[in-house]
């Protein structure tokens, strides 16, 4: 029964966070600690997902933004993974692209939002490279370390064996960088959305930041409350997911982590 113990601990201790967080948030509501107009009762943003949800309006701007995430989200992490795997095997590749990638990596990605905006418009196209950049990196950061960090002297017994270099990198390489790539992929997830949303808030005509920025140019802070809610779980599900693909593949890892190498200049 030790395992139901913990799994309802697991349960319990962030429930109890959120039922915490909530009464002193309807307190100060309530007792008009904060005006209505900054913020609103919990009750009142609960309503508003339920009616957007309830009329469509919550799914017309959830849906695009979520189909740009997840495009920008795998097209960002795919090529990061390939090329920190090139960047890892090919020294004349780290030559000629390492100090490229990092001067790209220092320039905060939300100041080139106008000009993705402008070259791309506020379709799909602009949300999804805005979305690969940011996530570009710290997927890549964590893919070179894990490349970078494969066994020597397996690496040697291997071809001593008579592999190849395409042998090793699939057998030895890539297995053993899968730990540190799904923990970039992990943090790159809210990293995702962060773009998308802010290319939303640019210029779009749906999107759950424009949904945002609507609401609170009319003053609806409930409504814009509940997008941003609305936002954090989708953020929580996809790193949930994350985590399930991970405790699959990497099933002998158990409960353990791998650190997070490098970050995101958002």
């Amino acid at each position: 029964m030790a395992w139901l113990a913990e799994r309802v601990r697991q349960v319990a201790y962030p429930a109890a966070g959120v039922a915490v967080l909530l009464l002193a948030w309807h307190v100060a509501a309530v007792a008009s600690w904060v005006p209505s107009y900054l913020l609103p009762e919990p009750l009142k943003v609960a309503a508003s997902i339920w009616r957007t949800t309830l009329d469509g309006t919550l799914w017309m701007h959830l849906k695009p933004t979520l189909q740009a995430t997840v495009v920008g989200y795998v097209a960002g992490s795919l090529v990061a993974i390939l090329l920190a795997a090139l960047v890892a095997e090919f020294k004349w590749v780290e030559r000629a692209l390492l100090l490229h990638l990092l001067a790209l990596q220092s320039i905060p990605k939300v100041s080139v939002a106008p000009l993705v905006f402008l070259w791309l418009g506020f379709d799909i196209g602009g949300k999804v490279l805005l979305v690969g950049l940011i996530c570009f990196f710290p997927v890549f950061a964590n893919a070179l370390a894990g490349f970078r960090a494969a066994d020597p002297n397996l690496i040697d017994l291997m071809r001593a064996a008579g592999a190849g270099r395409a042998h090793i990198w699939w057998h030895v390489k890539l297995p053993g960088a899968f730990s540190p790539i799904f923990a970039g992929l992990e943090v790159s997830v809210a990293f995702a959305l962060i773009g998308c949303v802010v290319m939303e808030f640019i210029g779009a005509t749906r999107g759950m930041g424009f949904m945002i920025q609507d609401a609170s140019n009319t003053f609806d802070l409930a409504l814009s409350l509940s997008a941003v809610i609305i936002l954090g779980l989708v953020g929580l599900f996809g790193n949930a997911l994350v985590r399930i693909a991970r405790a699959r593949m990497l099933f002998w890892e158990g409960d353990r982590g791998a650190g997070v190498v490098g970050s995101s200049h958002v």
